[in-house]
């Protein structure tokens, strides 16, 4: 399997960049896909001290879905169809933000994911996902 993300992509979506997305990559020992984020103030509230909720749901939601996207080689979209996350502690801008992503089960027309996203090594939040799974016709 290829593990450029560029693979998947013409073009990175934009909302990438926003998030501060700077790398992603599949982690075989951990049969995980791995994005990494250096968020910015501009995704923060409280004074710029804490990235907003929605954002953090974002970079993991990101991670879980392009994990669907490897593994199928590019021919699978997932449309998250729910998501659930726990906020364990709050997540700060400017430091290298880690989102880990799992597949828990995949069948042909929905998967189940699991994500973490961790800032120097700390766990901040956790996530399950449940995803249709559109199948693009080459």
């Amino acid at each position: 399997m290829n593990t450029d993300l560029k693979e998947f992509f013409q073009e990175a979506p934009e909302f990438l960049s926003m998030l501060g997305f700077t790398n992603a990559y599949y982690d075989e020992n951990k049969n995980a896909w791995v994005n990494e984020y250096m968020p910015t103030e501009k995704l923060t509230h409280s004074n710029g001290t804490i990235i907003q909720g929605g954002f953090v749901t974002g970079m993991i939601d990101a991670c879980m879905s392009q994990f669907i996207m490897f593994e199928s080689e590019g021919k699978s979209l997932p449309l998250t169809l729910d998501i659930d996350v726990k906020f364990l502690k709050s997540c700060s801008p400017n430091i290298k933000t880690t989102a880990i992503g799992k597949i828990i089960k995949k069948g042909k027309s929905v998967a189940f994911t699991t994500g973490e996203l961790y800032q120097d090594g700390n766990l901040v939040a956790v996530a399950s996902a449940t995803n249709k799974i559109i199948h693009i016709k080459n």
